[in-house]
C-alpha cells in the first residue's frame, strides 16, 4: 500500500501553518519545510517561521537548516525531503510538507530531470569568471556557447557549469524524462486560495508584527556579519527595505510601504502560479474548512 505525504500550500500569509498546526491536534504528524528561505537560519523572524515553543509542541524539519552563506536548490531540496520523508514514515508518522515555493512543490511531485552537479574547481571557477567580467558578458558569453539567455545570476552560473561539465546545455537535461522522488507515494495536495483582500490585510499586518518582534535586529546581524547580495537568503520579503531604513535612506513609513506591496505583489503571484499548475489539488478558501478535510484523509 502506497504511503502517504500530504502537501499543505498557499501563498505568504495564508495561514499554511496554522493549518498544519491545528491538524497535529488530532494526527501523528511532522511538520517538512517546502518554503526556499525559510530553509536558512538568521532570519526566522522575518522569514516567518515557526517559533522555536511552537517547533518543540510538533516535529518540524527542514528550518534554518542552511547557513546564511549557504544558497540551497531545488534539487538539494528534493535530495534532503527524500531522506526527511523516509524517516518521518519510520517513525510511524504523517509527513506533511509546508510551504509556498510552488516550483519546489511542483518538481516533488511531478518529479525534476537529473542535471548533473559541477565539479568544486568548475563551480568556483564560473563565479570567478562570473565577478571578473560581469553579468552582461558573462551572459553573453553563455549565449555565444549555445545556452538561451538567462537573467538570474544563480541560474546563469549554474547553466555555465553544467555547459562546462558536460558539454551539453542546461536546458537539454531540463528537457530529459523527469526522475520522480517518490514514484509510488499517495500524495495529498490542500491548497489555500483566501479571499485576496482578506490575504493583503494578512500581509499588511505580518509585517509590522515582524518589526515588533524583532525583525530590525536580525537585518542588522546579517548586516553586520557582512552578508553578500548573491547569498539566497536576502531574497526574504522585506530584507532590503529593511537594510535601506537602518542605513537611513529610507523613513520608517516608506519601508513599511514598499515591503508590504512587494509582499502583496508576491502573494498575488503565488496564487496565480496555483491556479495554474497542479491540478491534482484540493483548493479552500477556508480555514475550517481545509483542516476539516486534511482531518480525514
Amino acid at each position: 500500500m502506497p504511503k502517504k505525504i500530504l502537501i499543505i500550500s498557499g501563498p505568504t500569509a495564508s495561514g499554511k501553518s496554522d493549518l498544519a498546526l491545528g491538524l497535529a491536534d488530532s494526527r501523528d504528524i511532522a511538520i517538512i519545510n517546502a518554503d526556499s528561505l525559510q530553509l536558512y537560519e538568521g532570519l526566522p523572524i522575518l522569514s516567518s517561521q515557526p517559533s522555536l515553543e511552537v517547533q518543540k509542541k510538533v516535529k518540524h524539519l527542514l528550518y534554518s537548516h542552511f547557513k546564511p552563506q549557504e544558497n540551497s536548490s531545488v534539487a538539494l531540496w528534493l535530495s534532503l525531503v527524500k531522506s526527511t520523508v523516509e524517516e518521518v514514515w519510520a517513525e510511524k508518522k504523517l509527513p506533511v510538507i509546508v510551504g509556498g515555493s510552488g516550483m519546489y512543490i511542483s518538481k516533488l511531485v511531478e518529479g525534476i530531470s537529473e542535471i548533473p552537479e559541477a565539479e568544486d574547481d568548475l563551480r568556483k571557477g564560473a563565479t570567478a569568471l562570473f565577478d571578473a567580467i560581469g553579468h552582461e558578458e558573462f551572459q553573453k558569453k553563455l549565449i555565444d556557447l549555445g545556452e538561451n539567455k538567462i537573467l538570474d545570476k544563480h541560474r546563469l552560473i549554474r547553466a555555465y557549469e553544467v555547459l562546462m561539465q558536460t558539454g551539453k546545455s542546461i536546458t537539454y537535461w531540463q528537457n530529459q524524462p523527469a526522475k520522480k522522488i517518490f514514484p509510488v507515494a499517495n500524495f495529498t495536495h490542500v491548497n489555500l486560495n483566501p479571499d485576496r483582500e482578506k490575504l493583503y490585510q494578512n500581509c499588511n499586518l505580518r509585517f509590522e508584527k515582524m518589526l515588533e518582534c524583532g525583525a530590525l535586529d536580525e537585518v542588522q546581524s546579517l548586516m553586520d556579519q557582512g552578508i553578500e547580495d548573491d547569498k539566497q537568503i536576502t531574497k526574504t520579503l522585506g530584507f532590503y527595505e529593511i537594510c535601506d531604513f537602518i542605513s537611513g535612506r529610507i523613513s520608517r513609513e516608506e519601508m513599511i510601504k514598499i515591503a508590504t506591496q512587494k509582499t502583496r505583489n508576491y502573494a498575488k503571484r503565488q496564487l496565480t502560479w496555483f491556479r495554474n499548475q497542479l491540478p491534482e489539488k484540493h483548493e479552500f478558501e477556508n480555514l475550517d474548512e481545509a483542516l476539516n478535510f486534511t482531518m480525514s484523509c
